[in-house]
Order: structure tokens, then sequence, then C-alpha cells
């Protein structure tokens, strides 16, 4: 018997999915299926483990394969207990299959199993043509984050070879099921960026900044921040940040408001941020969201001379 980890939690529902990196942490619920058929063909069950109990349940009656419950997990109502039992029940399988996960690790570890990511079953872009046929036949069946998610992954694994219009295609696709996610209106101008089509990224970012700034009224709005993210590798947009800079210089104020903020916030170019404010306020000087940026870039300008002065008196 072979065990597959689905993880998913803050990843796959919380906050963490508009982080894109976090993605490759996980195997997606949507390529559970051919990842199952794939080791029966081998002769291997497979025990599936994971927290999301409706679509664990989906996989086992489409699929045939084992949960943890079928063991006696459920007889433990403390999660710590189960989480223990699965981890022991994974350690006595002959391999686990799961991604970037110390869940899986430790099981490994424990049992002495190989633990193997998908790549071993499958290619990145074979998984994604598995994933979009997946959801194009099952999609219903999923939950709208489980498969929005299937989405990101697919587009995860072909960004780099597809056409923009075919990597916007996957993403609006993801941000039908999950609105609330603004790394995927991000994703979508800046391929409009990619194609030279300033009009139609703009037109995006003038329509999340808007709906935003309307609902919440100050700086930074949360695409802003999903924009200027930063983990342990660095600014993860930090690849799409030319492309607003590009945009902002061709005459296209919401894609320079947003290149202010990266200047700013992102790289701690001041005086650039400061010029590409100054762009969007040249546009629509009335408009309130360009005002508090660039009040923003100012203000946290002339803090630092007194944060230095009062660094040089305590000396």
């Amino acid at each position: 018997m072979a065990a597959l980890h689905l993880r998913s939690g803050d990843i796959v529902h919380g906050k963490f999915r508009s982080i894109l990196v976090f993605g490759d942490k996980v195997i997606p619920s949507t390529l559970a299926r051919a990842i199952v058929s794939k080791l029966s063909a081998k002769g291997l069950a497979t025990l599936l483990v994971g927290q999301d109990r409706a679509t664990l349940a989906y996989l086992k009656s489409e699929t045939g394969a084992l949960l943890a419950d079928d063991f006696g997990a459920n007889e433990f109502e403390d999660q710590t207990f189960r989480a223990f039992f699965e981890m022991a029940l994974m350690a006595r399988c002959r391999q686990i299959h799961a991604e970037s996960s110390v869940f899986a690790t430790i099981s490994s570890v424990m049992g002495g199993v190989p633990l193997l990511k998908t790549k071993t079953l499958f290619s990145r872009s074979a998984a994604a043509k598995i994933i979009l046929e997946e959801l194009k036949i099952h999609q219903s069946d999923y939950h709208p984050l489980e498969a929005a998610f299937g989405y990101q992954s697919a587009f995860r694994r072909l960004e780099d070879r597809i056409t923009p219009a075919q990597a916007r295609g996957i993403i609006e696709k993801a941000a039908g099921l999950d609105p609330e996610n603004d790394v995927y209106p991000l994703k979508a101008a800046t391929s409009y960026f990619r194609e030279k089509d300033h009009a139609s990224g703009e037109a995006i970012l003038k329509s999340l900044m808007t709906r935003q700034f309307r609902t919440l009224a100050k700086i930074p709005l949360p695409m802003m921040q999903v924009l200027t993210g930063r983990m342990w590798r660095g600014h993860v947009m930090s690849g799409e940040f030319g492309l607003f800079f590009a945009a902002a210089k061709a005459g296209y104020p919401y894609a320079a408001a947003c290149s202010a903020h990266i200047l700013h916030a992102a790289l701690g170019e001041v005086e650039p941020a400061q010029a590409m404010a100054a762009l969007s306020l040249k546009a629509d000087p009335a408009n309130e969201l360009f005002q508090q940026i660039g009040l923003s870039v100012r203000s946290a300008t002339r803090s630092e001379p007194r944060i230095d002065q009062g660094l040089r008196q305590n000396q």
C-alpha cells in the first residue's frame, strides 16, 4: 500500500492561497484520481490522508482508495492523537507520496520508507494537463477552493510553457471560483502587460484598486500587500515588477500607483517611488487613491531624517 498525503489547510483554503510559491508544498486533490490509478497499475492500493474530510470521502467513492477512518482513526476525538495515528499508518506503507510536508516527512523517517514527490509519477506539464482534464469533467464535484487551487497548480506548472492568453484563461477560471484571491487579477493584469496590452491590464488594476479603496479607504490595499509580499526567497512577484514599471512609463496611472508602492515598500527606492506617484497624480489629480499613495511615500520619506537624527543623538 502507498500513502498519498493531500494537505490543504491555509494553503488551499486560507490566507496562504494568494502566495503561489506555497502551492509547491501541496499535491492538489484534483490530481489524486490519476495518482491512485497510477499506483493501482503498479499493484499498490492507496491510503488517502488529509485535512478536508469531504474531499477525501469523495475521492474514496470515486477511486476505491482507503482512508485512515477505515483503520479506526475516527475513534480518536483528540485531533493530536488522530494525527499521530495517521502518521503511524503512513509509516507502515511501502511508499509515501507528498510534496513538502513535515507530516509526511516524519512518517517517512518513522517507517524508513521513501518519500516521493509528484514528479516521480508525472512531469509538470503532464500533471497540469491531467488536472485541467479532471476539472473539465468533475469541477462541480470539488469544493470551489479545491477546484481553484487545481487551476492555480496547473497554471504554476504551465506558466513558462504557454502564451499569456492561455495562462490568463486558466487564471480566470481560478478567479471565478475564488474571487477574493487578489493574486488572480494581478496575474491576469501582468499577462496583458506581457503582451504589451497595457490598457487591458490597467482596466483590471483600476477595477480591483477602486473597489478595495472604496471599501477600506486606506493604504496599502490588500492587493498591494499581495503584490509586494515577501518570502524567504525574496518578493514573490518580483519577476513581474518590471511589467508594472513599463506600463507606468507607457502612461497608465494605476500601473504607476502600483509601481510607486513596489518601489517604496518592496525596493526601498524613495525618489523613484515619488516619481511614479507623481505620474499617477498627473493623470488624475483629484483621485483620492493616488493622493493617498503619494502621501504614504512622502510621509515615509519625511520620517526617515527624524529616525536617523534620533539614532545619532543616542550614540
